[in-house]
C-alpha cells in the first residue's frame, strides 16, 4: 500500500510538473479589402490556420486602404494595435519614416533576429525596392502589388470596328469612331494614380525632387514643371469636350460603371479589379495602359506599382514575431502567391511565383494576368521605379480638387497644376521637418 500510494504521489508530482499545452498565437492582421478580395484574404487565413497549430491568423477588414491608414495610427496610440497591417503604395514613405520611431518593425531585421532564412533576390527588384529603405533594406513585406490597365469591351471594339490602342495617339485616332457609335469612348479611375504618378513612370520622367525622394527628402512635385504632362492633360480635357471621355467626378466605382455597364470602349483601372470584373463583363479584355509615343520616341516604360504591402508593428513578443516570420514565408510561397495572384488579378511578388506559373502553363491560360507581370518588368528606366513622399495621401486629395476644378472648367489647366505644386510643396515640407 505504502509502495502504491508513493507511487501515484510521483505520478501526481510529474503530471504537475509537465509544461501546459500552450494555446496557438493569435495573429492579428488589418488588411484594407471588401468583398471578393476580402473573401480571398480570408481563405488564405483558413489555409494557415490549417496547416499548423501554433498560431492563429484573425484577418479584419478597415475598409478601405485609407480607412486603414487612419484605423492603425489611432489604435498604435492607443496601444491596441494589430501584429500586422496592410499600408498602400502612397503610405510607404509614411512607413519607413515610422522605423526611427519605433513604430515599424523592419521585415529584414525581424528575419535575421528571429533566425529565418529568407531569399531577398526573390523578390522582384521594383516590387521589392518600393517598401524597402534608402539603403534598400525591406521594411515592408510585398504582398498586393498591382498596376494600372487599360481593360477593352470587345464587343464594343468589334462592332466599331477597332482595335485596342497601345498609344494614346492611336486612341485619339479611334475615339471620334467609337463616339459616333453611340459609345462613351474613354473612363478612367483614379486620376491621382493612373494619370498622375504613373504618367510620369510611364514616360521615364521624374515626378519630385530629390530623385523622386530617393537621394533627398522631396519638397517640391514637379507637374507644372514638366510640359509633356501638361501637354498630356490638356489633350486630356479636349478629350471631355470632344465626348471622348466623360468624368464622373473622383470615385473609383462611378467612373467603372459605364464600362460595367457595357457603355464605355474602355476603362483605365487597377490589376486588382480583374477578379470583380469576370462574370459581370461577358466579353472585355485587358493591355498595358497606353503611352504618348511622341514623347518616349515609341519605348514602353513600366508603371510604378500599387497595391500594398504587409508592415509588421512593433510592441509585440518573440513568440508572436515568430510566428509572424513563419506566416510572411506562407504568405509568400509560390503556391499562395500564384493562388492570390490568379484569383485577385495582382502581380506574384517573386520570381518563384512567376516561374510556378510558367512552368504549369498558367500565363498561356491567362493572357490577362501576363499583362500585368509583363507591364511591371518592362526595363530601361532611367528613374527610380517608385517614390519616397511623405504625406502622399494628402497630396492625392490636393490632385482630385484641382483636377475635378479643371474638368469643370473652374480653373485651366496651367492653374491647376501651379495650384497642385503649391498644396503638395506645403505637405512636402511639412513631412520633411518630422524627419528631422
Amino acid at each position: 500500500m505504502k509502495k502504491f500510494i508513493a507511487s501515484v504521489a510521483a505520478a501526481v508530482s510529474i503530471l504537475n510538473a509537465a509544461p501546459a499545452i500552450s494555446e496557438p498565437v493569435e495573429l492579428h492582421y488589418w488588411h484594407g479589402h471588401t468583398g471578393k478580395l476580402e473573401s480571398i484574404i480570408n481563405t488564405i487565413a483558413e489555409r494557415w490556420n490549417e496547416s499548423q497549430n501554433e498560431s492563429v491568423l484573425i484577418p479584419t477588414s478597415k475598409g478601405s486602404y485609407e480607412d486603414i491608414l487612419a484605423a492603425f495610427i489611432a489604435a498604435y496610440r492607443a496601444g491596441e494595435h494589430p501584429h500586422m497591417v496592410q499600408v498602400y503604395d502612397a503610405g510607404a514613405a509614411i512607413m519607413v519614416a515610422q522605423v526611427k520611431n519605433g513604430v515599424v518593425y523592419p521585415f529584414e531585421d525581424m528575419a535575421a533576429e528571429h533566425g529565418v532564412a529568407f531569399n531577398k533576390e526573390d523578390y522582384i527588384p521594383g516590387i521589392r525596392n518600393f517598401y524597402a529603405d534608402e539603403n534598400g533594406k525591406m521594411i515592408g513585406i510585398p504582398f498586393n502589388s498591382s498596376t494600372c490597365l487599360m481593360y477593352a469591351n470587345m464587343d464594343i471594339l468589334e462592332k466599331v470596328g477597332v482595335d485596342v490602342p497601345r498609344t494614346y495617339e492611336e486612341f485619339e485616332a479611334v475615339a471620334q469612331k467609337i463616339k459616333d457609335a453611340g459609345y462613351t469612348p474613354l473612363v478612367q479611375s483614379h486620376s491621382p494614380w493612373i494619370w498622375t504618378e504613373n504618367f510620369f513612370s510611364r514616360h521615364n520622367l521624374l515626378m519630385t525632387d530629390g530623385n523622386n525622394g530617393y537621394s533627398a527628402v522631396p519638397t517640391k512635385t514637379l507637374f507644372a514643371e514638366t510640359p509633356e504632362f501638361l501637354t498630356h492633360w490638356t489633350k486630356v480635357k479636349e478629350w471631355k469636350d470632344k465626348g471622348w471621355y466623360d468624368h464622373k467626378g473622383r470615385s473609383w466605382g462611378d467612373n467603372q460603371a459605364p464600362f460595367i455597364a457595357g457603355e464605355a470602349a474602355f476603362w483605365l483601372g487597377s490589376a486588382a479589379s480583374f477578379s470583380g470584373m469576370k462574370g459581370i463583363v461577358p466579353n472585355f479584355t485587358v493591355n498595358h495602359i497606353p503611352y504618348w509615343s511622341d514623347i518616349t520616341g515609341g519605348k514602353e516604360y513600366p508603371t510604378f506599382i500599387g497595391g500594398a504591402a504587409n508592415w509588421i508593428l512593433s510592441g509585440k513578443t518573440d513568440e508572436e514575431y515568430e510566428a509572424l516570420m513563419k506566416l510572411a514565408e506562407f504568405m509568400t510561397t509560390p503556391e499562395i502567391q500564384l493562388f492570390y495572384h490568379n484569383m485577385s488579378g495582382y502581380a506574384a511578388v517573386t520570381y518563384s511565383a512567376t516561374d510556378l506559373a510558367n512552368e504549369i502553363g498558367f500565363y498561356e491560360a491567362s493572357p490577362y494576368h501576363k499583362a500585368v507581370g509583363e507591364q511591371l518588368s518592362l526595363t530601361g528606366s532611367t528613374i527610380p521605379g517608385g517614390y519616397r513622399a511623405g504625406n502622399w495621401p494628402q497630396i492625392r486629395e490636393v490632385i482630385y480638387d484641382n483636377v475635378h476644378k479643371m474638368l469643370n472648367d473652374e480653373i485651366s489647366v496651367e492653374q491647376a497644376w501651379e495650384n497642385t505644386d503649391k498644396g503638395a510643396a506645403k505637405l512636402l515640407n511639412q513631412f520633411a521637418k518630422t524627419l528631422n
